[in-house]
């Protein structure tokens, strides 16, 4: 499997350990924690913390998102891997402020369903969302995304239970969706892809 998987400016590489320390200054962003429905002063573990030990199981797959020079953005990943039923779970965070809203989480999104259906042979990709995270739900949404079920009142967040909306793409689903997006393998052995 290449090291680097790329969608014009967006791209994405394995994770790796020496990312952790910029993701952890991520566990106190508001905003973030918002749209996870974590409270910045929850007593769990970290995000840094909870990435670093997927890192080494087999049932999960994590990209960092990198942006041209800008550099490390997000992270992507497959989790619950569940390869006799041949599906997944998804998450993605574009951890840093300045580059949420830009269309880079959607082409890193289109890049990770890519490896799933393509490289990983999955037939199923799903997610959890909350209701009020509009933004999210909107790329999800042009991604080919389709509402499965709503999970009501499911986690208290800042004092109120919220809704989550369980989302699916099949792999039938993504193939109609992606008419022009053809990988194309170049010479450092990278999938270069135009999505």
């Amino acid at each position: 499997m290449p090291d680097k998987y790329h969608k014009e400016e967006v791209y994405l590489r394995p994770l790796l350990k020496s990312d952790l320390q910029k993701m952890a200054t991520w566990d106190q962003d508001e905003e973030l924690g918002y749209f996870f429905g974590l409270d910045v002063d929850d007593s769990g573990s970290s995000y840094a913390d909870r990435c670093a030990a997927l890192l080494e199981k087999p049932n999960h797959r994590l990209w960092a998102i990198e942006v041209g020079e800008i550099g490390f953005i997000g992270e992507v990943e497959l989790s619950q891997i569940c390869w006799r039923a041949r599906e997944a779970e998804l998450k993605i965070c574009i951890g840093d402020p300045a580059y949420r809203g830009r269309g880079f989480g959607t082409r890193a999104l289109k890049l990770t369903l890519n490896i799933a259906f393509t490289r990983l042979k999955l037939e199923r990709v799903y997610l959890r969302v909350y209701h009020y995270n509009t933004r999210a739900l909107q790329c999800y949404l042009r991604c080919g995304f389709k509402k499965e079920a709503v999970l009501r009142n499911r986690r208290r967040f800042g004092g109120q239970n919220r809704d989550i909306y369980l989302m699916y793409i099949d792999c039938h689903s993504f193939n109609k969706e992606r008419s022009n997006f053809t990988p194309i393998p170049s010479i450092d052995n990278r999938l270069v892809s135009s999505l």
